[in-house]
């Protein structure tokens, strides 16, 4: 969990003796009094987590079910946040706040936060969990927590600046597990209204003070799974500018449902959109996603498919990228050896031993792994099989559904023409129809996934050219041509085409594909 936070006077914290204890009754006011004393001008964002109330299998298993983490991911961060949390609060640690500003810009902002102590504190058993990754120092009832030691110096010179706003956005936000405020502080409303003046067309334009008025703060309060809900509280200027934020809410939102691509992504936008559009209170603007709406499935369950194309396209970039390193490390083989490495390298009697992904772990900065293998032995030889599960990142095909350890799918044509053969050497002067016209890796179908030592790879079938390829995008799938390159060859070329590329001297013609 990352905390955000801000800098701010270390001459004014010794004022949060006293009111800086854990409470066990929600009071706006007694926290508005701990969070005061480390708000500076700069500061944008306060927020504040219990930990007693947020259980970390429940938030973890809801990123699961949205692919945002895989299940070896998932057990392991249960593991790691759910046992932090647990000896945090062995050591009598209940709340934390935490604080975001723009001192010294965006860039060099540096988060920071801060836990109450008080008589059921082990702060010495607190600095030593956190104190691994973060500098710690004592200021008042309050243990400071910040990425640095620089951060924690830099506090004693920053200006405190009154929010009046602070226990009221508190108090919106409510009696909740979490709470997040947005504070803009009074100057960057007149900076964005001198500096940008008008809205981006792209979200219908207009003056920018529709937000810079309506947005005085906003305040969250958020309760995590089984039960989970959000409140969000917005306070306007008054009760014109929160009309006009809302109204103009509304038209970004129908702007957006006339794009056809988000309609097509999220199919039930219009019941998305009803759920993010606020109603408005007066002077603010409210929006509540709870059991009884049933806001926060609805919201979860529209970012499926998004969140599904976004880890397409970023699978697809990391095979391309696995491609590209594989393709060069054969250049590389090719440079110190004057060919490419056989399919398989074999033994005095021309059995075959161990595939060509061993042979270039050179090329990968893999040489203490290629040093383990017994060269003289087959894949399957006792030592050699316990180095199955050592595969490394590079030959794992980010889309692929086979989880059994050291199967990849990057596999070379082999025979019938194709550019490698089982018992002769290729080289480049072998590639007659040309290297950028002929494929040298391919990402194959999970059926055809390979014991990444074995000697088995992709048998070129001109019958069946396109048995065992992948399909994992639109029915195409990434290959590392024998230039070095790597393309996308989509699914709906033609038999002939695809031939064509995967021999190295058929003589054929290829203009585009």
């Amino acid at each position: 969990m990352r905390v955000l936070f801000s800098t701010a006077a270390m001459a004014m914290l010794a004022l949060t003796a006293g009111a800086a204890v854990g409470q066990d009754k929600f009071d706006a006011t007694v926290r508005a009094k701990i969070v005061a004393p480390l708000i500076d001008e700069q500061t944008v964002a306060v927020a504040h987590l219990d930990l007693t109330r947020v259980a970390v299998d429940p938030l973890v298993d809801q990123a699961a079910s949205l692919r945002l983490v895989s299940t070896e991911e998932a057990a392991a961060i249960k593991v790691a946040v759910g046992g932090l949390r647990q000896r945090l609060i062995d050591a009598g640690v209940k709340d934390v706040y935490a604080f975001f500003t723009l001192s010294g810009g965006l860039r060099q902002a540096r988060p920071f936060a801060a836990i109450p102590l008080d008589t059921s504190s082990d702060e010495k058993a607190i600095r030593g969990i956190v104190g691994i990754v973060a500098a710690t120092e004592r200021r008042g009832d309050l243990l400071l927590i910040a990425p640095d030691r620089e951060t924690l110096t830099r506090l004693a010179g920053i200006v405190l600046d009154p929010r009046p706003e602070l226990a009221p956005a508190l108090e919106a936000a409510g009696d909740t597990a979490a709470q997040v405020l947005l504070l803009p502080p009074k100057h960057y409303r007149r900076v964005l209204e001198e500096a940008i003046g008008e809205l981006p067309k792209e979200i219908g334009g207009g003056p920018i003070n529709v937000f810079t008025r309506g947005v005085l703060w906003a305040a969250a309060g958020i309760d995590p799974p089984p039960h989970a809900a959000v409140r969000l509280t917005i306070q306007s200027e008054d009760s014109q500018a929160a009309e006009a934020l809302r109204s103009k809410l509304g038209d970004m939102l129908h702007l957006a449902g006339e794009n056809g691509g988000t309609r097509k992504v999220v199919p039930n936008y219009d019941e998305v959109a009803a759920l993010m559009l606020p109603r408005l209170d007066g002077k603010r603007l409210l929006l509540v996603w709870d059991e009884k709406n049933r806001g926060i499935d609805t919201v979860l369950a529209s970012l499926a498919r998004p969140i599904e194309s976004l880890e397409r396209k970023s699978a697809m970039v990391r095979s391309s990228n696995n491609l590209k390193q594989i393709a060069l490390a054969m250049h590389n083989y090719h440079s110190a050896h004057k060919h490419f490495p056989l399919p398989a390298s074999l033994s005095p009697q021309a059995t075959p031993l161990l595939s060509w992904r061993v042979a270039i772990l050179p090329y990968l900065d893999e040489n203490p792994l290629y040093q383990q293998f017994h060269l003289d032995e087959a894949w399957d030889s006792p030592h050699n099989r316990a180095l199955i599960d050592k595969m490394p990142e590079i030959y794992r095909l980010p889309v692929s559904k086979n989880k059994e350890p050291g199967r990849t799918n990057y596999l070379l044509p082999v025979g019938n023409g194709a550019v490698f053969t089982a018992d002769k050497p290729t080289e480049f002067k072998d590639i007659t129809d040309g290297t950028s016209n002929t494929l040298m890796v391919i990402e194959s179908d999970d059926d055809h996934a390979a014991i990444w030592t074995k000697p088995d790879d992709w048998q070129f079938d001109p019958q069946q050219p396109t048995q065992g390829l992948g399909r994992f995008y639109s029915g195409g799938f990434y290959a590392a041509l024998c230039d070095g390159s790597v393309r996308l060859v989509p699914g709906t070329l033609d038999s002939k085409t695809l031939k064509a590329l995967v021999t190295r001297a058929g003589g054929e013609v290829i203009e585009s594909f």
